[in-house]
């Protein structure tokens, strides 16, 4: 046999080849996703929104919302025995100080408080 046709029988032996049926894949099943469980580890996980791991109001910011419109003056007269820390809006806030019983005290341009949190 010639080198063409050698070749020629290959090519049609391989084309006949990829005509054929191909082989079953392997079925593996698939687990489930089922919300409020992690997917690999199967342990439930919390999936409430935002930060977990922070407790809600832990500085009681609920109780100094009279202040919200207030300056910084008024925050610091208001005898306030927590820490508090005033944040502005060119301030950079660290989250390795974080301290949940600290009130921030959010303000804007002028100076007035526009929202309370704790941090």
């Amino acid at each position: 046999m010639t080198s063409l046709a050698k070749s020629s029988a290959l090519v049609l032996a391989l084309f006949l080849a990829a005509c054929g049926p191909s082989p079953e894949a392997e079925h593996v099943p698939v687990n489930p996703v089922i919300p409020g469980y992690d997917p690999v580890t199967g342990l439930p996980v919390d999936t409430t929104p935002g930060l977990n791991d922070r407790e809600p109001d832990t500085c009681h910011a609920a109780d100094y919302q009279n202040l919200l419109g207030q300056t910084e003056n008024e925050v610091r007269a208001s005898g306030i025995t927590r820490p508090v820390r005033m944040v502005t809006m060119t301030t950079i806030v660290d989250q390795e100080l974080y301290d949940s019983f600290r009130i921030n005290f959010h303000t804007d341009a002028t100076g007035r408080i526009i929202r309370i949190s704790c941090g």
